[in-house]
């Protein structure tokens, strides 16, 4: 029986709208407002090579499994620039996501999907997968920005667990932090990751499928949107 609904979050439950899969074409925003805040000036040859560095972690370009902070990237970035760590990691890591968090938009049903579900008993989880190890903090701020912080029960990011999907082990964490056993959790994304995550770990997969390609990853179930769960 399920005691456990848990979703993913971009393009789950909130977008970055108008924001593509991959973030490359936001990297020169992103450092030069990273610059600004460390109070360097990067010439363009420095600017190139911390492009690089984003690139190299930049999961739609080279997916993994283990999860890297944001510290061990803001340390590479500033190494490049011949800048110190700073004792503000959360102002840098507030200037460098900036760029990607300003047009952050709830999903419409996303609110009273959640309530309707509250009240019917399962206990409400969120795992994702964060970009270039966006902490915790920022995550929440987003997730409460949505109006969501007090619909969810438990947030986990990619950074909390260690891994990121398609590894199991990320909803294993999930469910640690439930106390409950794969078959009373299920598991609601959008990406193939979620599914191959979801079936890895042995709970229920539903794939939320807006624009109607429906892809067969092998999931139990497929909905159009939040509100046929």
């Amino acid at each position: 029986m399920m005691s456990v609904l848990t979703f993913d979050l971009g393009d789950t439950l909130v977008e970055y709208a108008g924001l593509p899969l991959s973030w490359e074409t936001h990297y020169p925003d992103a450092l030069a407002r990273l610059a600004s805040v460390v109070e360097v000036r990067p010439t363009p040859k420095m600017m190139a090579s911390a492009c690089s560095v984003l690139r190299k972690y930049n999961t739609r370009l080279a997916p993994r499994v283990t999860e890297v902070s944001f510290s061990q990237i803001l340390g590479e970035l500033l190494a490049l620039w011949g800048v110190c760590a700073p004792s503000k990691e959360s102002v840098c890591a507030q200037a460098f996501f900036a760029v990607f968090r300003q047009r952050l938009r709830c999903f419409p049903e996303v609110g009273p999907v959640l309530r309707a579900a509250r009240s019917r008993g399962p206990r409400i989880g969120v795992f994702t997968d964060v970009p270039y190890g966006m902490p915790r903090d920022l995550v929440l701020e987003d997730v409460a920005t949505a109006g969501l912080h007090e619909l969810i029960d438990v947030l986990m990011t990619s950074c909390d667990a260690g891994y990121r999907k398609p590894s199991p082990r990320t909803l294993e964490a999930m469910a640690a932090a439930f106390h409950c056993d794969p078959e009373q959790m299920v598991y609601v994304g959008n990406e193939c990751k979620d599914i191959e995550a979801a079936l890895a770990f042995g709970c229920e997969a539903v794939l939320l499928d807006r624009v109607g390609t429906r892809p067969d990853w092998g999931q139990h179930r497929t909905i159009s949107t939040l509100t046929e769960l």
